[in-house]
């Protein structure tokens, strides 16, 4: 079980860090794009293709943290020595599913795909207005 909790936020992290690079990608060739062509509708394709891509990560990074504080519940009944750890660590509140070592990782799955969307969604209002 132990292994598997490390895998699998292995798996977490590593998406969030590819999906990332995609986008720093995504946003390179955006920025290439407008300054040399300014082709409207090829920059709103790409940033239609970007959205779609940025929500995606969205779902499943979001799916996938979900079932990490499951994993993390589930090891918290398995393992006795976790379980000691976490209530030794967050005291009496410990009790709440949610509150794990893992729990601080609901902001990193939320607000990278959430801020790129953002930014798209400003490119894509510019782009249209300019």
């Amino acid at each position: 079980m132990w292994q598997h909790g490390l895998h699998e936020e292995r798996l977490f992290h590593d998406r969030l860090n590819y999906f990332s690079v995609v986008e720093i990608g995504l946003l390179s060739v955006f920025a290439i794009l407008y300054s040399k062509d300014r082709s409207v509708g090829l920059l709103i394709a790409l940033i239609g293709a970007a959205l779609v891509f940025t929500v995606f990560w969205l779902l499943l990074q979001y799916k996938h943290w979900r079932y990490c504080v499951f994993i993390h519940a589930r090891m918290r009944q398995i393992i006795p020595d976790y379980q000691g750890t976490v209530e030794a660590y967050f005291g009496e509140r410990s009790q709440d599913t949610q509150l794990t070592a893992f729990a601080f990782s609901k902001p990193l799955s939320l607000a990278p795909p959430v801020l790129f969307a953002l930014t798209w969604t400003a490119f894509l209002i510019w782009v249209c207005l300019v």
